[in-house]
């Protein structure tokens, strides 16, 4: 059975890690280390990153924070032998140990409103450890991360308070990227070339939710489409173990680059799946639940389809759609609601009740979970 292929590309500082031949025994769960990466070619990345390239390109202990952050993960995992894999660091011969881990930056989302007369703040940070095949050239399997920051307070945010609260998400072993970082390179090792796979390929957004998302994604629907797959790999990776592709629309859009630190450039490919994820997210619902003269009682909906599928047999092996409520006590004296942060809480504890469902269901838990497991 032919498989199609996308070009996926590689950008970055593996000539440390790579260049120089070296001597191991081959085991077939080794990996090289290959450092920090920014999916994107490189004029684009403070252009997709202006908060993170400016938080890694700081002074002091911010100077290339993000490589520093991400190597005191993976060696912290390697030494404490939390990790199903054999992590080599340092200079390996690529022919006897083709496989490399990266760690990379693939999404940022700033979001920055006024609601009454407060500022509101949204962090959205997305990342993966991703393996690669060097003698195939190809992309061997990831696992998403997601983490978020939602803060208010009177006065504009300004760039130098947005930098700060990315150090707060990112930096040490008890931020949010630390905790969920560590858990999922523990969850991560090689698979075989024959090994099936998962990927997320498309995100429906119905006119039902529009309105009740930010400016930004309002004018950018495959922003949020990115942000919604993101996080729901992630979850799905963790409560199921899983093995992932990068999340990609379709063939012509499976393409990725990674720049690493000295901007050595390679070429890759995304395989397409075995098994298609389709997500969508029909709408969002808000009704008024109780009220008095002290305050007000809502109730947020989410509602999230889940559809999964064997593309070459046009065979459906799962299909729901989950729903999950949200309630929020507005007090009278509050004029003014932002809702995003609200039907967002909805629609990740959808996703997790979908997950739920699909880990019950025994087809798909028998032909799709169960093979694509790490």
């Amino acid at each position: 059975m032919l498989k199609a292929f996308s070009p996926i590309w590689l950008l970055g500082s593996l000539a440390p890690w790579l260049l120089v031949c070296g001597t191991f025994a081959q085991s077939a769960q080794s990996v090289v280390y290959g450092g920090f990466a920014y999916v994107g070619r490189n004029d684009e990345i403070q252009i997709n990153y202006p908060y993170c390239s400016r938080f890694d390109a700081g002074e002091g202990e911010d100077s290339g924070a993000f490589e520093v952050i991400a190597r005191d993960i993976v060696k912290s995992a390697h030494q404490a032998r939390e990790n199903k894999l054999n992590i080599l660091f340092g200079s390996v011969d690529k022919q006897t140990h083709p496989r490399v881990l990266a760690f990379a930056m693939t999404e940022e989302r700033v979001l920055k409103e006024r609601v009454g007369e407060f500022s509101k703040l949204v962090v959205q940070l997305g990342f993966e450890f991703i393996v690669l095949d060097f003698t195939e050239a190809k992309v061997v399997c990831s696992v998403p991360i997601f983490i978020e920051l939602i803060d208010a307070k009177k006065t504009d945010f300004t760039d130098a308070d947005i930098t700060d609260r990315i150090g707060t998400m990112v930096r040490g072993e008890r931020s949010q990227l630390g905790e969920v970082a560590a858990k999922a390179l523990t969850q991560l090792r090689v698979r075989p070339n024959a090994a099936l796979t998962l990927r997320v390929t498309d995100v429906q957004i119905g006119e039902k939710a529009l309105s009740f998302l930010p400016k930004a994604f309002k004018e950018s629907h495959s922003a949020y489409a990115q942000a919604i797959a993101q996080q729901f790999g992630s979850l799905l990776s963790s409560k199921a173990g899983v093995a992932l592709l990068p999340f990609a629309k379709d063939a012509a859009n499976s393409k990725m680059t990674l720049r690493f630190k000295n901007g050595d450039a390679a070429q890759f490919k995304i395989p397409d799946p075995t098994f298609a994820v389709i997500l969508s997210v029909p709408g969002f619902k808000k009704v008024l639940d109780k009220q008095s003269d002290a305050e007000a009682i809502w109730i947020y909906g989410a509602w999230l389809g889940v559809q999964i599928i064997e593309p070459e047999l046009g065979k459906v092996y799962f299909n729901t759609v989950a729903k999950y409520p949200v309630s929020k006590l507005v007090p009278a004296s509050q004029k003014d609601v932002d809702d995003f942060p609200i039907v967002s809480e909805a629609l990740k504890g959808a996703e997790v009740t979908a997950i739920e469902t699909l880990l019950k269901d025994k087809t798909a838990s028998a032909n799709v979970i169960k093979k694509c497991q790490l």
